[in-house]
């Protein structure tokens, strides 16, 4: 069993590369301390065990581990865990188990070794961790600094945010989004208007003139004429020609028996004449059917008369909304005209302030990249061996094969005594009694052939 386990633990196994690195404790001022309060001579120095102790607990602190998984990256050092919060904290700790600082006896060096499945990770790694280990290195010794630029930065962040606030407020308040370009959209809306209305005015004149002209040509047209007339000899006309023609045939007769002096022959020509009068003065056609109707060109002229009245009167309602645009539009530029030197002044202000936050922010990195690059330059830590790695790495399978071997005798040996321990096997007389606890009457010695 010891060996079948030990050869399924061989499969399992996994090729482990170590990296390895040295660096060189420099002992510097900051293992000094001035008791404050003592004269010269009161230092307290720290001896070197110490201060390689106080290095040891350093880089392998779990604030420097959490670190450099940031900085690596969770899902390079160690690809299985998950890129959670959680994730991190058991990266830190498995990153402190495969982490190993030792101090050189007799010496300020330390070797610092990790391991890993990647040579490429583990080298990577090792190098961040030394990174790192300097920088919080120089926090630890440089805790004490002055803050006063970020504290300085944080308030000229803070009076840039409440600018922004008061113009974000009085934008707000007064529905204002970019000053100059809602003037300007105005003022070219205000000339577009303008534009529009005297266009408006021409034509409304224009519609008024020629309803003017359409107006006196109607008052002279009738508005109904006759359309259609049926006439016909009148009932007396006909009257007096059928009593002309028989005075006439009476005439002709009479006068083919009587002299023209004949009293009857003058009456009849006194009643011709008579009748020839009145025919004269009768009409010769009188009307017996006669149709009135509305003109034609009066309605025409009507209704030409009221599609201008309806159009001026359009035009008439659109001015009227174009001069209220107008008015609404000198309105809010009068508005903004009194409001722009508010504005402009909240304007200058967060301008002010934004550029000296930049030019603050600028000075205050340079400084702090200064100071970090200086402390750097000056840290009491040297590389005195960078971080290398073997190109084959190692591998517990020949261990854990020769661990498996021994324990598979041990526990041969250890079953191989326990069978002879717990077999009743007995040799001599005294093996039944002592075994059996029976005394024996009889024993046959047992011979063998010769």
């Amino acid at each position: 069993m010891p060996l079948v386990l030990s050869l399924l633990a061989i499969l399992g196994a996994h090729r482990i590369y170590t990296a390895q690195a040295r660096l060189l404790i420099l002992y510097g001022g900051e293992y000094v301390f001035h008791p404050i309060g003592q004269e010269n001579g009161g230092d307290v120095a720290l001896d070197r065990n110490q201060i390689i102790q106080g290095e040891l607990e350093i880089i392998q602190s779990p604030a420097l581990a959490a670190r450099v998984i940031q900085d690596v990256g969770i899902r390079r050092l160690y690809p299985e865990m998950p890129d959670t919060p959680l994730g991190e904290q058991q990266a830190a700790t498995r990153l402190l188990r495969d982490l190993r600082v030792d101090g050189v006896p007799q010496s300020n060096i330390i070797e610092v070794s990790l391991r890993n499945r990647d040579r490429q990770v583990a080298l990577e790694a090792l190098d961040v961790i030394i990174h790192d280990y300097i920088i919080y290195h120089g926090e630890i010794f440089m805790g004490n600094r002055d803050n006063g630029p970020a504290r300085l930065v944080a308030q000229m962040a803070a009076r840039l945010k409440d600018a922004n606030d008061k113009i974000v407020a009085f934008s707000l308040a007064h529905n204002i989004s970019d000053l100059n370009q809602q003037t300007s959209i105005i003022l070219r809306r205000a000339a577009d208007l303008a534009d529009e209305q005297t266009g408006i005015d021409s034509e409304i004149d224009n519609l008024d003139a020629q309803t003017k002209v359409l107006n006196g040509t109607l008052s002279t047209l009738p508005s109904r004429i006759e359309l259609f007339t049926e006439t016909d000899i009148g009932q007396a006309r006909k009257t007096l020609l059928d009593r002309l023609l028989r005075l006439r045939i009476q005439l002709a007769d009479v006068r083919q028996r009587y002299k023209n002096t004949f009293p009857l022959v003058v009456d009849i020509r006194h009643q011709i004449r008579e009748i020839e009068i009145q025919l004269r003065k009768s009409p010769a056609r009188e009307t017996n059917v006669k149709r009135n109707g509305t003109s034609t060109i009066y309605e025409e002229l009507k209704q030409q008369q009221v599609l201008l009245e309806s159009r001026a009167a359009g035009l008439r309602s659109k001015r009227d909304a174009v001069t209220n645009d107008r008015n609404a539009l000198q309105l809010r530029l009068a508005e903004l005209t009194q409001l722009s030197g508010q504005y402009r002044d909240l304007q200058t202000t967060r301008d002010t302030l934004a550029d000296s936050y930049k030019t603050l922010e600028n000075n205050v990195e340079a400084t702090t990249l200064s100071s970090s690059l200086s402390q750097l330059a000056s840290a009491n830590i040297r590389i005195v061996h960078p971080p290398n790695a073997p190109l084959q790495g190692s591998t517990l399978r020949l261990p854990l094969l020769g661990m498996g071997l021994m324990l598979g005798l041990v526990a041969a040996v250890g079953m191989l005594a326990f069978r002879v321990v717990t077999q009743k096997i007995f040799v001599t007389v005294r093996d039944v009694e002592h075994g059996l606890h029976v005394p024996v009457l009889l024993s046959i010695p047992l011979y063998e052939k010769q």
